[in-house]
């Protein structure tokens, strides 16, 4: 398999491949997660399983397509209760992918990490991990984590990126190159979250991360610009190449991505993991594209 560099190369192997994930969408009664669902059932890489208010899901103005098998209407008006069986659908088996509809992400959330019925086995790091394409930059970017945990510990942070390079690996990058970012490339334990990477940089040294290429700390100009890297004459082996940055925090990653999608007309997609399945998280404020390529880069982890 060729390594997946855009979201469009991502459509056409999902297309390729010829294989429906089943997916649970909670409360399916906002328009863009409705024009999101049917545009995946339409490139035949879901079948969809719509939860929530079955009037407003089949109203005129959010519902015009043509009806399709691979479209199933279930008809529970109340949110708390379409999110419990949309988790339930996911944990049971009869769904391979959870979609966050319009539901409070802390309800959704509470399902998800519910000891008996939730889908976060024991010990695991609930974490998000997103991909952008950048205009400008030649291959996708994964990063993490722009919403789940505030200021990731060490453990954290390790589980993250383990997670970001099982993504890559999805995507045919045989050996990702990750980048630790900072404000600065000097390893100044004294600054905060740098232990943190000095202790990462020494685990991979050991094999703790498998073939992967990393280097930390970096600032985003050596990460992702070979010119302007080249500028600071540090010697990196992910110089301008770079397919994972991993951030100090999430306000960090926030802040990037927003930017980017904002000013420099980015697309991103992305979803929680550590969960059994994958799940689409996205916010109400996201595209319709956005919440499409979130879906089909669950369709490729799974």
């Amino acid at each position: 398999m060729n390594s997946i560099s855009s979201f469009e190369e991502l459509t056409a192997h999902l297309k390729n491949i010829n294989i429906r994930r089943r997916m649970a969408v909670a409360n399916a009664v906002d328009s863009h997660t409705i024009e999101a669902v049917l545009q995946a059932v339409e490139m035949g890489i879901i079948e969809a399983y719509m939860i929530g208010d079955v009037a407003a899901i089949e109203s005129p103005e959010l519902f015009s397509h043509n009806p399709s098998p691979f479209i199933h209407i279930i008809d529970i008006p109340e949110v708390h209760e379409a999110t419990i069986e949309a988790v339930r659908m996911v944990k049971s088996g009869e769904a391979d992918i959870l979609m966050k509809g319009l539901v409070n992400t802390d309800v959704l959330l509470r399902a998800i990490l519910d000891k008996e019925k939730g889908i976060l086995p024991p010990g695991n790091v609930l974490t998000y991990n997103a991909a952008m394409e950048i205009p400008g930059y030649h291959k996708l970017l994964f990063f993490s984590d722009p919403v789940v945990i505030p200021s990731p510990n060490l453990y954290q942070r390790t589980a993250m990126i383990k997670y970001a390079i099982q993504t890559a690996y999805k995507f045919g990058i045989s050996k990702p190159k990750i980048a630790l970012i900072h404000a600065t490339e000097v390893a100044n334990p004294k600054i905060h979250y740098m232990q943190d990477y000095l202790d990462i940089m020494q685990m991979w040294r050991n094999g703790e991360f498998g073939d992967v290429i990393m280097d930390g700390p970096l600032d985003i100009f050596l990460a992702l610009d070979k010119e302007r890297g080249s500028i600071k004459k540090v010697q990196t082996p992910v110089l301008g190449d770079t397919d994972i940055v991993i951030f100090p925090n999430f306000e960090c990653a926030n802040t990037f991505y927003k930017g980017l999608a904002l000013f420099a007309g980015a697309q991103m997609g992305g979803l929680l993991q550590g969960t059994t399945n994958p799940v689409v998280l996205t916010s109400r404020s996201e595209s319709i594209y956005s919440k499409f390529c979130s879906i089909a880069i669950a369709c490729v982890l799974t």
